[in-house]
């Protein structure tokens, strides 16, 4: 499992989620958990919402797609706003 913080890229986030091989599921704050590539509702959930101060908690059910979330947070910090 991860966390993250800040999504600023949300649509960029979702193609790394649809790129995955295995399952991205989001563990919400009632100890429920929803699948990203299956559950419409839950990427719509990240397209209208902010992490709050505990950010989002993720967790791949193939470790192999964490370096392309790894990818996405590094190159997220390096980008400056316009």
């Amino acid at each position: 499992m991860f966390q993250m913080m800040t999504i600023p890229n949300t649509e960029r986030f979702l193609r790394i989620v649809e790129e995955s091989r295995g399952d991205v599921v989001l563990h919400l704050p009632d100890d429920t958990s929803c699948s990203l590539k299956d559950s419409a509702v839950a990427r719509q959930l990240l397209r209208v919402s902010r992490p709050g101060r505990s950010g989002l908690r993720l967790s791949l059910s193939d470790p192999a797609d964490f370096s392309a979330f790894l990818k996405y947070m590094l190159e997220a910090g390096l980008e400056r706003p316009a």
